[in-house]
């Protein structure tokens, strides 16, 4: 039996950090000089003197290699926070934040200048940001300062640090953008000066019955509790969201019904194992948060196309009314992605259906595409009409969900690869609705 030494495991691991940093390098260059969308993960491997094998060895999208923590980040923010002692926790987090800048200021910068040219990425900074302020929010912890009043201090400080760079010009040197941060800094520190160790004072006091409560609804009164209020945060938010996207990747993946939620919990980084309850409650009502928060975006797409073709006549119209929206909203999401996967589960399963009644299909702008597409098929028997609206929603969704799993890792021919699909549906659809009815 052989064993793997010590030294050699170091080696091993140094040499994965350094081909990580040297991918980084390579993308942030790559981005700045072309753009985002124009520069392949191809690219970024010549670029970095590795292959595409090496590059996805390391990171799962092109957007990993912008947003991902670096190897061994949130040691690095945990050192520079514990080196801060006896001070005042708004002094000490500010000079931690500004010690990170200074280390990390090649790669934060010129985030900030590839999302200005491509706002879309947005979402991608965020579940980067809920892995920095993590460390922030267990460092203030050990401070005593829990809870709302610990979100609260970690929520400005880094809003702090976004209003600087939003404000400041990169010409002007990076002395400026730290006189920023110090402007930005003292007119939050009056904010801040309120917010002390607690523990007690998180508690929240019934005042119909005199109980103390750890904050959560009451809903059998209808008041609003310290739970309630925490939603509402931004950090709160991030969560949420952190936690719905991980959902639908492991429902996506291994199927709704054989992923729990703790699991869910523990993938999304949540210490808590319950963080899937406290924030939705059920599984069955987090499933139906992930199908209203697509439904919601699939409907603006749908009012959009109703607008310019709500008065048409032509059967191909209306199709595309059908096919655009699906195709249209799972090309927004990026590469990877895993709606489409889900909504064929939902689709084929009768449990999932009755679990997420009223989405998916069920939104107004969907009834009125259904009812302008039946008027161009008088010809058609009502029941007919109806068994090959179902034939098409099937053939639509199975058939985005096959592109889905198939998806190019680029982003550029992800795009041509749902403009391809979504012709071909159209082309698909409308034969089906013209085909003619078979004598029984």
């Amino acid at each position: 039996m052989t064993s793997t030494s010590p030294d050699l495991r170091t080696t091993v691991a140094a040499d994965k950090t350094e081909r990580w940093h040297r991918l980084r390098q390579a993308a942030l260059t790559l981005f700045e000089e072309r753009g985002f969308a124009a520069v392949s993960i191809d690219d970024i491997a010549a670029a970095a003197g590795v292959s595409r094998r090496t590059f996805f060895n390391h990171f799962e999208t092109k957007a990993g290699a912008l947003f991902d923590p670096a190897p061994g980040e949130a040691a690095q923010v945990a050192e520079l926070l514990a080196r801060e002692v006896g001070a005042d926790p708004w002094a000490a987090l500010t000079r931690a934040l500004k010690a990170y800048l200074a280390e990390e200021l090649r790669t934060v910068s010129a985030r900030r200048r590839i999302l200005a040219g491509q706002p879309e990425l947005n979402r991608f900074l965020l579940l980067a940001n809920m892995y920095f302020e993590e460390s922030v929010l267990a460092w203030l912890g050990g401070r005593g300062i829990t809870g709302l009043h610990a979100r609260a201090m970690s929520s400005m400080a880094l809003a702090c640090v976004r209003e600087a760079f939003t404000a400041w010009d990169a010409e002007s040197g990076q002395a400026r953008l730290f006189e920023l941060l110090d402007q930005l800094f003292a007119l939050a520190a009056a904010g801040t000066a309120a917010i002390r160790a607690t523990g007690a004072a998180d508690r929240v006091t019934d005042r119909t019955t005199g109980r103390i409560t750890d904050g959560a609804t009451n809903r059998a009164t209808g008041r609003t509790t310290e739970r309630d209020r925490d939603r509402a945060t931004p950090k709160a938010g991030q969560t949420r969201s952190r936690i719905l996207l991980t959902a639908e990747r492991l429902f996506a993946e291994h199927g709704v019904f054989a992923v729990s939620n703790r699991q869910i919990s523990e993938a999304a980084g949540q210490g808590n194992n319950a963080a899937v309850g406290y924030h939705f409650g059920t599984k069955s009502d987090l499933l139906r948060a992930i199908v209203d928060d697509h439904t919601t975006r699939l409907e603006r797409i749908r009012e959009r196309l109703l607008r310019d073709r709500g008065d048409s006549t032509e059967l191909r119209d209306w199709v595309a009314c059908v096919v655009l929206p699906f195709t249209d909203h799972l090309s927004s999401l990026g590469t990877p992605s895993w709606y489409a996967r889900l909504a064929a589960q939902i689709m084929t399963e009768p449990r999932l259906r009755e679990l997420v009644a009223g989405g998916l299909h069920d939104a107004p702008g969907f009834h009125t595409v259904v009812a302008g597409l039946h008027r161009c098929l008088p010809g058609l028997p009502p029941e007919l009409r109806r068994r090959r609206d179902d034939m098409a929603r099937t053939l639509l969704v199975h058939t985005c969900a096959h592109r889905e799993r198939t998806l190019p890792m680029d982003a550029d021919a992800a795009r041509a690869a749902w403009e391809a699909t979504a012709a071909e549906l159209m082309d698909a659809v409308e034969g089906l609705y013209l085909a003619p009815a078979s004598s029984h």
